[in-house]
């Protein structure tokens, strides 16, 4: 996340990030008539995992930022073959994180706190695709997405979840306050794939929701997957250290942080 911007920046961030909600409430009246026509199908066919509506958010997220921002993937050949669950688990600095993670060519469920479910279309169509809404701050909401978390795992439903809980403000990687998610790969026996987002703070920092220029744009790598039964033969705090490293061994030194615990 730069420290200076040029001169104007905010006024041409506001224009962009206006631009692009104005674009993502249009592509929505799109993609959630096409989603509400698919539910019959998709219910009667896919009620788990309902592919074809993860497949049509992926084309919405694409459309949506494919005017502002590119997003490059490295690292696909570690990706488990489709069908296979696993739970990716990312470093997080922007909203923008989302949208680009959605540029995976694979399905999966966000675990995400229940305000996200709130933003028009969006939500609606989350809901549609059942993904997990969280309500941080409530015990028995915690319980719950464990328990849904762990079902969705062992019926072949993969995850996605930012352990680090919030949005970096300053874009150093912060310590992983959300570690339920290491737990639930133990019990569903299921492997754990690291991923690092980089360039997302640049374009749209956790201090405010302007859409600034971005440079060379997002790159997502994809390490290497912890298998099943790595995630099953190591000590749950080496586990958390082990995918905390490999995540922000990617990042530039000085936004890697250091655990505090």
């Amino acid at each position: 996340i730069p420290e200076k911007r040029f001169p104007a920046a905010g006024v041409v961030g506001f224009v962009r990030a206006l631009s692009l909600f104005v674009l993502l409430m249009g592509l929505g009246c799109i993609f959630c008539p096409l989603i509400l026509v698919s539910m019959p199908f998709v219910i009667k066919r896919d009620p788990q995992r309902r592919t074809f509506v993860d497949f049509l958010m992926r084309k919405w997220a694409k459309l949506l930022i494919f005017p502002f921002f590119s997003v490059k993937i490295e690292g696909l050949e570690n990706l488990p073959p489709p069908g296979e669950a696993c739970i990716y688990v990312a470093n997080h600095q922007s909203f923008m994180d989302i949208l680009s993670a959605l540029h995976l060519p694979r399905s999966f469920k966000f675990i995400s706190k229940d305000s996200i479910f709130k933003i028009p279309f969006v939500g609606w169509a989350m809901k549609r695709a059942d993904h997990v809404s969280l309500k941080r701050d409530d015990r028995k909401s915690q319980v719950e997405v464990f328990r849904k978390s762990i079902k969705k795992l062992q019926d072949g439903t993969s995850l996605f979840i930012f352990p680090e809980g919030t949005r970096s403000q300053d874009g150093v990687m912060l310590d992983f306050k959300a570690k339920g998610a290491f737990g639930m790969a133990r019990r569903a026996k299921t492997a754990i794939l690291p991923m690092t987002i980089l360039g997302t703070g640049r374009l749209m920092s956790a201090k405010d929701f302007l859409l600034y220029f971005g440079g060379p744009g997002v790159r997502i790598i994809l390490h290497k997957a912890i298998s099943a039964e790595e995630v099953q033969a190591a000590d749950d705090d080496k586990l958390v250290e082990q995918v905390r490293d490999t995540i922000a061994a990617a990042l530039p030194e000085g936004y890697q942080g250091k655990p505090t615990a």
